[in-house]
């Protein structure tokens, strides 16, 4: 009887140390890495490969070209360039460019985020908590695109995702003129914000009437379940941020 059991106890544990091996085979080879060769940085997050592909780097988002700090993730990634990286493409973004995640002795994607020259945006919730770790540390240190203006504290936000609009309130003294308004995506508005006011800031199209102002956006600008709010200054120091959702 005992030589039963202990048979059977060995035909079961064999049978879960195969189907163990059998599922980390499954996921090992559900991840596809690829070797390409750089061939140009676009900008600070999107690449141009030797065979002609453009792919957009997963997880982030970096100032455009055209706005103040932005040569901080351009540089990083122009380093790139005539090298050779793997890559593992998880979709197409609305552009057509090739979503992927960058390695090179190391996680592209991620280490931006933790030096501070890109911040996260629509992360994979399987990355989620270390995308968010990493840029709160950077947050934190006040480094790259995260360093504060003299003023920051002196704006406070609050978030109307249903109604789309956002208040903010200066509780300062000092005028802000054609400060950047931005979510976590590319879209940028210049904003005035007077000294001691509440401001109304509505995302559609409307007449400017006190202190109410419409950013004149054909949809939504705030996401209903996670976004970010960046306010910074002409030469792009941080005066405020706050996220939701994460």
């Amino acid at each position: 009887m005992e030589k039963k059991q202990a048979l059977l106890l060995s035909v079961l544990l064999t049978v879960l140390v195969f189907s163990n091996v059998y599922l980390i085979s499954l996921v090992s080879d559900s991840v596809e890495l690829e070797s390409v060769m750089i061939k140009k940085a676009v900008d600070g997050d999107t690449l141009d490969l030797q065979d002609g592909r453009r792919i957009r780097l997963l997880n982030i988002n970096s100032p455009e070209s055209n706005m103040p700090l932005s040569e901080l993730s351009f540089v990083y990634l122009k380093n790139l360039e005539n090298s050779t990286v793997q890559i593992e493409i998880t979709g197409k973004e609305i552009y057509g460019r090739d979503l992927a995640r960058v390695y090179n002795k190391g996680y592209i994607n991620i280490d931006m985020v933790s030096k501070g020259l890109s911040h996260t945006a629509h992360v994979e919730d399987s990355e989620m908590n270390e995308f968010m770790k990493k840029q709160d540390e950077a947050f934190i240190k006040g480094i790259g695109i995260w360093k504060r203006s003299p003023n920051y504290g002196c704006l406070k936000a609050e978030i109307h995702k249903k109604e789309e609009f956002l208040t903010i309130e200066n509780i300062c003294s000092i005028d802000f003129d054609k400060v950047a308004l931005k979510d976590e995506s590319t879209r940028t508005f210049r904003i005035t914000i007077p000294g001691k006011s509440k401001m109304l800031f509505f995302s559609e199209k409307g007449e400017n009437s006190g202190n109410k102002i419409y950013l004149g956006s054909s949809r939504n600008i705030w996401n209903d379940d996670k976004d970010s709010i960046f306010i910074r200054e002409e030469d792009g120091l941080l005066l405020f941020y706050e996220h939701y959702g994460y």
